[in-house]
């Protein structure tokens, strides 16, 4: 217990400390929090389960969304919040097209996840969202690989790698 505590306690660290450092930086900060502790429930909960349940993600996001309106008040910056907003339905609307299209282990979990995470990354910028929309994939390559090789179901839970991706994305463009 003490080193998952531990643990808990570096990340929430490392990410306070890279959110915190740009202008309004404490809620920015708070919001990551939120997120950081969310998606860390929900890849425990998608290992388990394979399901991401909806009122989790809704409450990440409805304190994200009060985290981001505080920032872009506090700094006079709306162009964070509207870009937010807009990387939320880019990353949202791309995993939707892979749900509805089927033939992938993209579920609408996975979707409503992945725009919660696009609306966090797009309050860091552009850089952010892009590298966060990408990264999940080569993350879950591995086991998407060995699941093929051994012939396991499609089940992959997808979740913890959208939830990695945007971590390792906030790590990669730093404060």
């Amino acid at each position: 217990m003490p080193l998952v505590c531990g643990a808990g306690a570096g990340a929430s660290a490392g990410v306070a400390r890279l959110t915190g450092e740009r202008p309004g930086g404490p809620l920015l900060a708070a919001g990551w929090l939120v997120v950081l502790y969310a998606g860390v429930l929900l890849s425990v909960v998608d290992v388990v389960t394979r399901r991401l349940p909806t009122p989790v993600i809704a409450a990440a996001a409805l304190a994200l969304a009060v985290t981001l309106a505080g920032h872009a008040l506090s700094t006079a910056q709306a162009q964070t919040l509207i870009r937010a907003g807009l990387a939320a339905g880019a990353v949202g609307g791309g995993h939707l097209i892979f749900a509805v299209l089927g033939g992938s282990s993209v579920g609408l979990g996975d979707v409503r996840l992945s725009a919660l995470l696009g609306a966090a990354l797009g309050a860091l910028g552009w850089p952010a969202v892009l590298y966060g929309a990408l990264l999940p994939y080569p993350l879950a390559a591995p086991e998407a690989l060995m699941r093929l090789t051994l012939h396991r179901p499609r089940d992959l839970a997808f979740g913890p790698y959208l939830v990695a991706g945007a971590f390792l994305a906030v790590a990669l463009i730093g404060p």
